[in-house]
C-alpha cells in the first residue's frame, strides 16, 4: 500500500539524520506511544486538539505491512519527494523512541529510501493527480489508493536503474501522458467487444475506420477453399495515402481480437488469397490484432509478402485521430452555417 507521509518540513535535517543513523523516518505527535491502549485520546487531549482526526490518521500506522511505500512530500527538500520503503510488519516496523526533540517520538523502520538526492520532483507528470490533491492531505497519515500502480511503477523503474530521475514536466510531457492513457483505456473497451456477428463489434469498428479511410467493401468471410482466408475484401475508391496497404488496388484483410502476440497464421491466409488472386486482380494485404506485437515469423513473412500489420497500439491511435478529425470537421461545418446565418 501507499501512504502519504506528510512530515514538518522546518526538521528536515533532523529526519534526514534519524535515516542515515537509524534508518527510520520519524512523526510528531509523539507524546505517547501508539501501544498506549488510549492513545487517541490522550493524544488529542495533550495537544488540545479539537477533534481525533489527527491521532487517529497517526493510528494508520498500526495498519502498516512490510514493503508499504512512504510518500514524502517536500523532501528532502522543497519540490521534491522520497519514497520510504517499509520494513516489516507493525508492531515490528514502529518504535517509539524516547526524547526525541519536537515530540517526534514515532518512528518507522524503513529498508530502502528513493529520492534523497533531489532525483524526484513532485511536478513530474506521473505525480499529477497526486499533487493536484496534496492541499487537502494535510493530515499525517492517509493511505493513496489511487497512486498504488504508479508509485510502484516508478519504484520498478528507480530499482532497475538507479541513476533515473524524475524531473519536473513540460506540458507536453503531461499531454503526452493523458494521450497514452487514453488510449490505454480505448484498447480496453475494444478488448470488451464481441470479435464479429453484430453492428457493434471489434470486425465492425476495424470495417467502419477503412471505409473512412477511401475503401469501398466488396465482402465479409471470403474464403477460397484453399486454406486462404479474408475477413474484410475492399476496393479503394481513390489513391489517397493509406496506413493499411502497401500499393493499391484490393486489400484482403484479416482481423484478429487477439491479447499479447498474434503468430503468422493471419499472415499465411493471406498470402495463400493472395496468390490465388494474383492472376486476376492485383492485390494487398494487411493484418489488424488487438496483440501488443506480431511473432517474428508472422513479421518476416508479411514482410516478404507485402503485407501490412497494425498491431494494438497502432490501432487505438488511428482510431483516435479519425475520431478527431471528425470532430474537427463537423465543427468547422458548424461555424460555417452560423456565418451564413443557417
Amino acid at each position: 500500500m501507499i501512504y502519504n507521509f506528510r512530515i514538518d518540513r522546518s526538521k528536515r535535517d533532523l529526519l534526514k539524520k534519524g535515516l542515515n543513523d537509524a534508518s527510520m523516518i520519524f512523526q510528531g505527535w509523539g507524546q505517547h506511544s501508539l501501544q498506549n491502549d488510549r492513545f487517541t485520546q490522550e493524544t488529542q487531549s495533550h495537544y488540545r486538539l479539537k477533534t481525533a482526526r489527527t491521532p487517529n490518521s497517526l493510528s494508520r500506522i498500526k495498519s502498516l505491512k512490510d514493503e508499504d511505500i512512504l510518500l514524502i512530500p517536500h523532501f528532502p527538500d522543497k519540490g521534491q519527494i522520497s519514497l520510504a520503503i517499509v520494513d516489516g510488519h507493525y508492531p515490528e516496523c514502529y518504535e517509539w523512541v524516547e526524547g526525541m526533540p519536537h515530540h517526534l517520538n514515532h518512528g518507522i523502520k524503513v529498508k530502502k529510501v528513493y529520492g534523497l538526492q533531489g532525483e524526484i520532483s513532485m511536478y513530474n507528470h506521473r505525480l499529477i493527480e497526486w499533487y493536484g490533491k496534496l492541499g487537502s492531505l494535510r493530515l499525517p497519515i492517509i493511505r493513496l489508493k489511487h497512486m498504488e500502480d504508479t508509485i510502484t511503477e516508478m519504484v520498478k523503474m528507480l530499482d532497475h536503474d538507479p541513476d533515473m530521475a524524475f524531473e519536473k514536466s513540460t506540458m507536453d510531457d503531461y499531454l503526452a501522458k493523458q494521450t497514452d492513457q487514453m488510449l490505454d483505456s480505448l484498447l480496453d473497451q475494444l478488448q470488451r467487444l464481441s470479435p464479429s456477428g453484430s453492428d457493434l463489434s471489434f470486425e465492425k469498428v476495424c470495417e467502419d475506420l477503412l471505409l473512412k479511410y477511401g475503401y469501398k467493401l466488396v465482402r465479409r468471410n471470403y474464403y477460397d477453399g484453399k486454406k486462404g482466408d479474408a475477413d474484410l475484401v475492399l476496393i479503394k475508391e481513390h489513391s489517397a495515402h493509406s496506413p493499411f496497404e502497401i500499393g493499391e488496388y484490393y486489400l484482403f484483410v484479416q482481423i484478429k481480437k487477439h491479447k499479447g502476440e498474434t503468430d503468422d497464421h493471419a499472415v499465411q491466409q493471406l498470402i495463400t488469397i493472395m496468390e490465388d488472386e494474383a492472376e486476376y486482380v492485383p492485390s494487398k494485404g494487411c493484418v489488424i490484432s488487438l496483440a501488443e506485437s506480431f511473432t517474428e515469423t508472422a513479421e518476416a513473412k508479411a514482410e516478404e509478402a507485402g503485407i501490412q500489420m497494425i498491431n494494438g497500439s497502432e490501432l487505438t491511435r488511428l482510431l483516435a485521430q479519425n475520431a478527431l478529425s471528425q470532430r474537427a470537421d463537423m465543427a468547422f461545418e458548424e461555424k460555417e452555417l452560423v456565418i451564413a446565418g443557417e
